[in-house]
């Protein structure tokens, strides 16, 4: 079975964007999460994992964002795959590598994520990265049992990458699959100063000095 979460802020949106996706995609035993009414999705997603943890057969928690639509046919079979090797621990669209802030885009990307504004593409279609986008993520059951979002973080900026680190920390692959979706996104960092903060908390925790100068 998967558990599926989703962070909504607005509903029409939500109904309009994810909701057909997950419509196609959920199964009868499935788990569907929708949290409203968050302050921080670093605190809703742990909501999500707390219910996930102890589920029976459990094969993947998939988080998204109210704008992110599933359009593949084979979604869960591709997730499903991927988690089959226990090295793996999540599985995103699009991502990166070289990453030295939350800014992972201006890294080296890899993958690749179809969106309203343009088509975010890397030089490769699939593998191993640093971090995966938030708009999508696959989490593996050990990672849902094991491992939680870092709530020191406040707002909704930098969950993505800091788990995605934690998991590679813990010895556990962070991966990106040809994957048909597709996000409704206005694009833009919403709340600046509080991306900032978030990205000053990354940067101290995960980042070398070294690295973050080069």
């Amino acid at each position: 079975m998967f558990a599926f979460g989703v962070c909504i802020g607005n509903d029409p949106k939500y109904e309009r964007c994810a909701r057909p996706g997950l419509e196609r995609t959920v199964l009868p035993g499935d788990l569907v999460v929708e949290l409203r009414h968050q302050f921080s999705i670093h605190a809703a997603y742990n909501k999500v994992l707390e219910a996930a943890r102890d589920l029976s057969g459990l094969q993947a928690v998939v988080l998204l964002h109210e704008d992110l639509e599933i359009a593949d046919d084979r979604f869960r079979d591709k997730v499903a795959l991927a988690f089959e090797d226990p090295e793996v621990g999540v599985l995103g669209a699009v991502g990166a590598v070289n990453v030295t802030s939350l800014a992972w885009w201006e890294g080296s990307l890899r993958g690749a994520l179809a969106e309203s504004r343009l088509r975010v593409e890397g030089d490769r279609p699939k593998g191993e990265v640093e971090t995966v986008d938030g708009s999508l993520l696959c989490l593996s059951p050990w990672v849902a049992r094991n491992l939680r979002f870092d709530e020191t973080y406040a707002g909704f900026h930098g969950y993505d990458a800091d788990l995605c680190f934690s998991a590679r920390a813990a010895g556990k692959k962070v991966l990106v699959e040809e994957l048909k979706l597709f996000h409704h996104t206005k694009g833009g960092y919403g709340d600046l100063v509080s991306f900032a903060r978030n990205d000053e908390l990354f940067r101290r925790k995960w980042i070398p000095a070294e690295r973050h100068r080069g």
